[in-house]
Formats: structure tokens, sequence, C-alpha cells
């Protein structure tokens, strides 16, 4: 399968950049310096350029299968990233025909169905505290997303750490908190098993590290499920 990757100098793109190229995807990410993907596997061609360019997302997604964004880069000077750079994600998707796009973000954007907990407004409220601008522009960034008529997934993550892939984790409506975690290797295990089963399309399902009960039988405890569950709708109320 051809990835179109972006994001991936990131911690969880870089994670999910990893997985693929061990999983024996053929990867083309895009990165505003090349020198920034340096030691990459012949399997990855790197595009140099800002996603917020419809041009370079464009050369990009150019013959790709399927899309993984897991773009980040908001703060005062640029306000407005994640907002501008899905939207042009969507947008060169659309002109070249893919419908596959997967987007990883914080666990903080609202989604149907959530379980009612103070985790999440209080992660949204620290946030806010952090970055107000990126806090904003995520908002935005799931209404941009929502509105597309892309086959799309959100994959809302907690706290990031180190870690390899594997499948010990949660995923669902999870009630997550600011003392919530996951690995870098979960969330690249999850996003392309996703990818690859065609599971929680035009969904928001939240990830965390399952600990020693396993993935299975936390996610039973918390109200998780380990397939997909479709349900379609708005991550912005």
């Amino acid at each position: 399968m051809r990835l179109a990757l972006f994001g991936a100098t990131g911690r969880a793109g870089g994670a999910v950049l990893r997985h693929a190229e061990a999983s024996g995807y053929r990867v083309h990410a895009l990165a505003r310096s090349a020198g920034r993907l340096d030691g990459a596997s012949p399997s990855v061609a790197v595009a140099v350029g800002d996603v917020r360019d419809l041009a370079a997302a464009e050369r990009v997604v150019e013959g790709a299968d399927a899309v993984i964004s897991a773009i980040g880069g908001t703060g005062p000077v640029n306000p407005a990233v994640l907002e501008h750079g899905t939207a042009c994600i969507i947008a060169a998707m659309n002109r070249h025909g893919l419908r596959r796009l997967i987007v990883v973000q914080g666990f903080h954007l609202p989604f149907p169905g959530d379980r009612r907990n103070v985790g999440r407004p209080a992660m949204a409220a620290l946030l806010r505290a952090w970055n107000r601008h990126l806090s904003a522009d995520t908002y935005r960034m799931a209404d941009v997303l929502a509105g597309s008529e892309l086959d799309w997934t959100l994959i809302r993550m907690p706290r990031l750490k180190p870690g390899p892939p594997g499948d010990n984790y949660r995923v669902g409506r999870l009630a997550l908190g600011p003392w919530s975690t996951v690995t870098t290797g979960q969330v690249a295990h999850f996003t392309l098993s996703c990818l690859e089963a065609g599971d929680f399309v035009c969904d928001a399902p939240m990830i965390a590290d399952g600990g020693h009960a396993g993935r299975k039988e936390t996610a039973l405890a918390e109200g998780g499920v380990t397939h997909g569950n479709p349900a379609h709708g708005t991550p912005h109320q």
C-alpha cells in the first residue's frame, strides 16, 4: 500500500513512519526540510514543503492509497496550521480521488457519545492555558475534517510517551484525563490497524495505554471497544 504521511517529523507521526516502514508500506512524507528525515529507508520518499501549500500537499498525495496526518506546529506566529493544513490535505485528496484519511490529535476534542467525566474538559482547559492558539486550532481543524465527504477517522490520544509498537491499549469512548498516557508505538499500531481494517470511518475513537490488564479487558471495563463502531457526526459540539 502507498501511504501519504504528513507530520512525519513529530513524535506520533515519526512513530507511524517507522511502523509503516517496518510493515512494508511505501511512504511519501512531507517535511519542511529533507534533512529532518535523514535515515529513512528507501521505501520512504520525502517531499519538501509546507502542508498549507496546496501544491506541496498534492505532490505527496498523488499516487497514494490513503493519507495519515499527524501535523502540529501551531503557535502565535502560525495560529492556524492544523486548520489550513488539514483543509489543504482534504483539497489535495479530492483532486486526486482519494477517500481514506486518518488524523491523529488530542482527546480534549469532544465528540457525540463521549462518556461524561471531568478528565476531558480538564485537559481542554490545561491546553488552552498552555497554548490557546493550538487549542483553538484543533477545534477548527476538527470542524474542517467533519465537514469533508472523506472516509475520515480522528484518533484522539492522551499524553504521549516513548514506546515500541504493540496492541496492549484501549480504544473507544474512554474516561481519560490529564493523568492518562499512551505510547508512540501504540498510536502507530492503532493508526495502521484502522487503515488496514477500515475501522472507525467518520468516527473519533480515543486510545490509551491498556496497562497490565490488556487491551480487550480494560476496554470493556471502561466502556471502550476493540474494533470499528462507525458513527457519523461532528466532533465539535
